[in-house]
């Protein structure tokens, strides 16, 4: 079947270039921002672009003209197709030249100049996987299947897993924009892959899909713990009342005597430790005591105990989802921070003992943060740093980018930008990729549960507009109605 040209290249306002052409298009014809469109410059050469913007021009509707019709009592017949005067014209900018050889497409940089008057076209299938480096639609069962194209619905995205998960994923978005919803979507997607997931889920959003997909649910302080020596120095001293200068100096001796020796302590041999360096210092006999009972009451914290089995869990469930909803801002960072220390360790590139997985940080900025306070910072910041040499990818979800740590944003290879407030697009510069300011200036109006994916070009070689699909398990990140449920 012949496919009908949508319009053609003109001379409108300035001649084409090798970075943007104007493109008029025939009565009917509509196309959509970010819609990717191919020129015919020649037989078998083709220039890839993508709109940017679209006008109507009608001099029908001159304020004039329309106030006239409106005193004489007239009906405007401006709305009709193909009047004389009234058209419209894209603009777009200038992706890729194709040059095609018989079944074969080599796709590179512009060399040719678009030739006014040269027929356009909706891309085809076939050459959006080409020209953004998706999987083609016959290998979606391998990939990672998200949604689809806009402007083009028969154009599904489907990232390649390989390419994507070892370098890590962040996910942005206000509240009630999608992103939650997209987690999800992806959930899926590696789920189907067989890969490991462990979900940090901040709101329990994913309870009910990870049960439907077969994992597991773990709730901290009462099917998860993490033990004593898992934890650093600063999230213990997090747990603990208030020290002293002098009583905090005595811990911090203690435990750096401990972590010398190498060994795996629990709080009585902490205690231990405390009372030796307690010694060398001098301590007074009112300073020990008063530091020995505020250690002890580590006690009495829910989140302290014997630890998972993080090999046997991966081998029976392949989603684990922390419900971390009641914990506490402190309990919260000390959980994060020894999980991601626990799997950097059995990931060790010479012995391995668990599988590479996905450690997926709902609520990002209060993990890591744009300032050095959070005491998990380190440990997931360079989970991010190292992870795709230990076969850890990170997906990362935040409402407030412009309270993470830049440099960890940038150290994402793809992105999924929903919308977002004006103010919080600043944050995310360098991440958008080739993404023109004609559609970053659209996001904080995009619909909702479409977004804006970007990436390196090795993965995502061109920004587009996506539309995620429809999820196959619960979504639990909806809002409750307050009228229905103030009872």
């Amino acid at each position: 079947m012949t496919q009908q040209s949508i319009g053609k290249i003109v001379y409108y306002e300035s001649t084409p270039s090798f970075g943007q052409v104007t493109s008029y298009l025939n009565p009917g014809e509509d196309v959509r921002p970010g819609e990717l469109l191919k020129i015919q410059n020649e037989e078998d050469k083709w220039l890839i672009g993508r709109v940017l913007e679209a006008t109507e021009i009608n001099p029908y509707e001159e304020p004039e003209h329309t106030n006239l019709r409106h005193l004489m009592g007239l009906q405007s017949q401006s709305m009709s197709e193909g009047l004389p005067r009234k058209f419209r014209v894209a603009f777009l900018d200038i992706l890729e030249e194709a040059e095609v050889d018989g079944q074969n497409v080599n796709l590179h940089e512009p060399h040719s100049l678009a030739k006014v008057g040269s027929p356009i076209f909706r891309v085809d299938t076939e050459m959006f996987t080409d020209v953004l480096n998706l999987m083609p639609p016959d290998q979606e069962k391998d990939g990672l299947s998200i949604g689809y194209a806009a402007g083009n619905q028969a154009a599904k995205v489907i990232l390649d897993p390989e390419k994507i998960l070892p370098r890590h994923t962040l996910i942005v978005g206000g509240t009630g924009t999608g992103k939650s919803y997209c987690r999800g979507v992806l959930m899926e997607e590696i789920r189907k892959l067989n890969l490991p997931q462990i979900n940090i889920d901040i709101h329990a959003e994913y309870n009910k899909a990870t049960e439907e997909l077969g994992g597991i649910v773990l709730v901290p302080g009462q099917s998860l713990t993490v033990p004593l020596s898992s934890l650093t120095e600063p999230e213990i001293l997090g747990l603990i009342p208030k020290l002293t200068e002098l009583q905090e100096d005595i811990f911090k001796a203690a435990y750096t005597d401990l972590r010398r020796r190498g060994i795996q302590f629990d709080l009585q041999e902490l205690l231990t430790a405390i009372d030796e360096a307690g010694e060398r210092s001098g301590g007074a006999g009112r300073t020990m005591h008063l530091i020995t009972r505020r250690v002890e009451t580590l006690r009495s914290v829910r989140i302290i105990g014997d630890g998972i089995n993080w090999k046997d869990t991966l081998s029976k469930y392949l989603i684990v989802n922390i419900d971390c909803r009641k914990l506490g801002y402190v309990e919260l960072q000390a959980i994060a921070g020894a999980i991601a220390r626990d799997i950097i360790r059995l990931r060790d590139v010479d012995s391995p003992q668990i599988p590479p997985l996905i450690l997926s940080i709902d609520e990002a900025h209060m993990f890591i943060p744009n300032t050095a306070d959070a005491s998990s910072s380190y440990v997931i910041r360079e989970t991010i740093r190292m992870g795709r040499h230990k076969g850890i990818g990170l997906i990362l979800m935040t409402q407030n980018p412009n309270d993470i740590d830049r440099s960890s944003i940038k150290l994402t290879n793809t992105r999924l930008i929903f919308s977002i407030e004006q103010d919080q697009l600043e944050s995310l510069k360098g991440v958008f990729a080739d993404a023109p300011k004609d559609i970053i200036n659209k996001l904080p109006k995009f619909e909702v549960g479409t977004c804006l994916l970007t990436g390196s070009r090795d993965s995502i070689r061109h920004s587009t507009i996506v539309k995620i699909r429809k999820r196959k398990t619960t979504h639990g990140g909806v809002t409750p109605k307050m009228l229905e449920t103030k009872r």
